[in-house]
């Protein structure tokens, strides 16, 4: 099977780009027409591009499409006809090749769920469980409704945890930029003043002197050190063993660590909540939530509570004894279990953690903001007393 970009016209004249897969050029043109299309090329196209096909398409793009999707066949319009609809409509380009291809393969006999799987990069496990679930009992629009509102509560956390870093990298970020320019083009300027002056330079100047000459001569070995490093980060992220130690220390930072449980928590409990509110049995729904919960750690944690469960224990107990669940999400679960609401309980904990997390947000932008501005005082202040220290001697040299 390879892949084949395509242009085509719809019935009105409106062009049509996109990719699909095909064993070759002619089953490709004949897809094309299976969509309703006017071809005006077909060629075949490199893997790499069908990855960068996938990329753009965020968690509000699913939401919107979901609600859509959802209020379209409760109105009673045919599957295809809806799909069709909902390609034409959407604004993202990368997301329509893809509505085109789930199209073309319902309209080939492939049920929706299935359709959905073959693209997974797009629609997680998680996505394709819940429309098999609605399929098999009937309840599509329910089950889509309960993906959309999922996927816009998982945006708004994304948005604030996004906030929270964003004050720290730019502050960090722009302090770099001032250290660099400082040591690139103002500190050369007083080294020559002193060399000439032959002055005696303190420890400090000399310090910062001997970093400046490192990073005019070395500035290409920093910057090919630092991209090393990364690319061995990111190869050894993908070590089982490192990926968990790295995972389990996001839980347990100093500042960070709390906000990093409490996300991980949310996710956990809202993903929960929706799957078991669509009809799956807790114990598949754990198997997903383990994939979605976005830490190993916390993933291997949720393992433990499948087992368990597997041996008769309610969850509500099992989340007693691990470490990063507090004792008021184990509480509220108990009283889901014992009224025979858990969804809704799930439902009311996961909206309190995200209360706590704007909460949490908010303080640590209190904190954070006078501590990277004290900081940037230090360093940028170091730097120019290290720089003024000589012109100081030589002034008091002067004097006497």
């Amino acid at each position: 099977m390879g892949y084949f970009a395509y242009l085509a016209q719809d019935a009105q004249g409106k062009e049509t780009k996109g990719i699909l897969e095909a064993k070759n050029k002619l089953e490709a043109e004949t897809k094309v027409r299976q969509l309703g299309l006017y071809i005006s090329w077909v060629r075949p196209e490199h893997r790499f591009r069908e990855k960068w096909e996938l990329m753009g398409i965020s968690k509000l793009d699913l939401a919107i499409f979901s609600h859509q999707f959802s209020v379209m066949i409760s109105s009673g319009i045919p599957l295809l006809r809806a799909l069709k609809a909902l390609a034409e409509e959407t604004d993202n380009k990368r997301f329509r090749t893809i509505i085109n291809k789930i199209r073309l393969d319902v309209e080939n006999g492939v049920s929706l769920s299935s359709a959905f799987a073959k693209h997974p990069k797009v629609f997680s496990n998680f996505f394709v469980s819940l429309i098999k679930a609605g399929e098999s009992a009937g309840v599509l629009p329910t089950a889509l409704n309960r993906l959309a509102n999922y996927f816009e509560k998982e945006e708004d956390l994304r948005k604030k945890v996004a906030s929270s870093f964003a004050y720290p990298i730019i502050v960090s970020l722009f302090a770099g930029g001032v250290v660099s320019f400082l040591l690139i083009f103002i500190v050369p300027v007083f080294r020559s003043v002193y060399k000439t002056l032959r002055i005696n330079l303190p420890g400090p100047t000399i310090a910062l002197i001997t970093l400046s000459n490192a990073l005019i001569k070395f500035w290409w070995l920093i910057l090919l050190l630092s991209g090393f490093i990364y690319y061995l980060f990111r190869i050894s992220k993908k070590n089982e063993i490192f990926a968990l130690a790295l995972d389990k220390l996001k839980l347990r930072l100093p500042i960070f660590g709390q906000l990093n449980r409490k996300v991980a928590l949310s996710r956990f409990v809202r993903t929960l909540s929706t799957l078991i509110g669509s009809g799956l049995t807790l114990n598949s729904s754990l198997g997903i939530v383990k994939e979605v919960v976005g830490n190993r750690f916390m993933g291997n944690t949720v393992e433990l509570i499948q087992r368990d469960i597997n041996q008769g224990r309610p969850i509500s107990d099992s989340l007693k004894g691990q470490e990063f669940f507090p004792p008021i999400v184990s509480q509220m679960i108990s009283v889901g279990e014992e009224s025979g609401n858990l969804n809704v309980m799930l439902d009311k904990c996961a909206d309190f953690l995200d209360e706590d997390i704007d909460a949490l947000i908010k303080s640590l932008v209190v904190k954070l903001e006078p501590s990277l501005t004290f900081f940037l005082a230090v360093l940028v202040g170091f730097i120019a007393l290290a720089i003024y220290l000589p012109m100081f001697d030589l002034i008091r040299q002067i004097s006497k």
